[in-house]
């Protein structure tokens, strides 16, 4: 009898582990153990495959130093090429380069424009797109209408533009290092907090309890105690000596950062590689490195919901930025959607700042709703 109790009592516990490890519908659909972040190498190169012809049911919004919001069909997944449905007209141009940074005073900026991250808010069932830019501004976008306001000058020279855990948006500046927090509803700044140089990127752990904030010209990212707003440790490597900004995985594991160390210390010429550095959050220790082709630059990422693609808002440093997605269980980049490139010479543009080349920056995805 005792023996029939103890074989029931470990059937049930054994059932009970396997149905909690096999929830559907659950963020973390792909085991940790099914990803390139395992295995004893420090690091691994992303290969360029055949397209896989993947559609997603979303639409990408990716800022860009042209004063303009590119945006891609992720149905389709084909490149824009129409003026007007495929950019959100913000501002005029700018370079991320120019202007202050860092508090240094470099070029001066003709058009203290171009746009840099956006982050999509819910106000009054509607969703808005409130969207960062080099000159410190702000402005908001109807989605469904396309209606624009603004802009509302909150800060200096903006990198970021993420929805913090209160639901305020966090606005990282380029130009005094500083968070700014800006209330998209009352449309007034609420707090700033400074940190670094010229910080680009801010996320949060999952309970809240700590931030991590990347500084695009030390190469250093900021882990902060989100209750008390004290930094606790700052993540350093000598292959991230230029970085931009930073997304969490759905699971909350990992932090995943732009390194496209386009410069190397003291703003000298770049001598390392493109990849995305891999933080664990648990540790706060960099886990794994992926080293990326040389015609993809991160600026920073979005994810699927089940963590299994990554979308890449990369620059080529040529005459286009792309939208590159890749694989996370095999480091595979499966597509590359040309984000710049069909718009400009069908209409005859010719990109004027940054060396000729358009740069992309912040991406925000925007997902719908399936059809029943």
């Amino acid at each position: 009898m005792k023996k029939s109790v103890v074989m029931v009592t470990v059937f049930f516990a054994l059932a009970g582990f396997l149905l909690l490890n096999s929830t559907p519908g659950t963020v973390s659909a792909v085991a940790i153990e099914d990803t390139c972040l395992t295995g004893p190498s420090a690091s691994i190169d992303a290969k360029v495959v055949p397209s896989k012809n993947l559609t997603f049911n979303a639409t990408a919004y990716i800022a860009g130093h042209g004063g303009h919001i590119a945006v891609i069909d992720m149905k389709t997944m084909k490149s824009p090429t129409d003026m007007d449905k495929g950019r959100v007209v913000l501002t005029e141009a700018g370079s991320e380069m120019e202007g202050v940074i860092a508090g240094m005073s470099f070029e001066e900026v003709k058009k203290q424009g171009g746009t840099h991250g956006q982050a999509i808010v819910t106000e009054k069932g509607k969703k808005v797109l409130v969207a960062g830019t080099l000159s410190g501004d702000v402005y908001k976008i109807d989605l469904a209408s396309g209606k624009k306001s603004g802009p509302y000058k909150v800060g200096k020279k903006f990198c970021g533009t993420i929805v913090g855990p209160d639901g305020k948006v966090y606005l990282e500046d380029m130009a005094d290092g500083h968070v700014y927090v800006w209330d998209s509803a009352k449309l007034k700044t609420v707090d700033k907090m400074p940190v670094g140089k010229a910080v680009c990127g801010i996320q949060w752990t999952k309970n809240k309890g700590k931030a991590y904030i990347t500084d695009m010209p030390t190469g250093t990212v900021y882990v902060y105690n989100w209750k008390t707003k004290k930094k606790i440790k700052e993540i350093t490597s000598p292959e991230m000596t230029f970085i931009h900004q930073a997304r969490m995985t759905p699971d909350g594991k990992y932090l995943f950062v732009s390194a496209p160390n386009e410069f190397d210390p003291g703003l000298k010429p770049g001598t390392h590689k493109s990849q995305i550095i891999v933080i664990s959050t648990d540790k706060d220790e960099i886990v794994k490195r992926i080293v990326l082709p040389d015609d993809v630059r991160p600026h920073d990422f979005a994810f699927t919901a089940d963590g299994k693609y990554i979308f890449i808002a990369s620059r080529t440093y040529g005459d286009d930025s792309t939208l590159a997605v890749m694989d996370l269980k095999t480091a595979e980049i499966v597509e590359k959607v040309s984000a710049c490139a069909g718009c400009h010479k069908a209409m005859g543009i010719q990109v004027k700042v940054d060396k000729g080349s358009p740069l992309l920056c912040g991406i925000e995805v925007d997902w719908h709703m399936a059809k029943k």
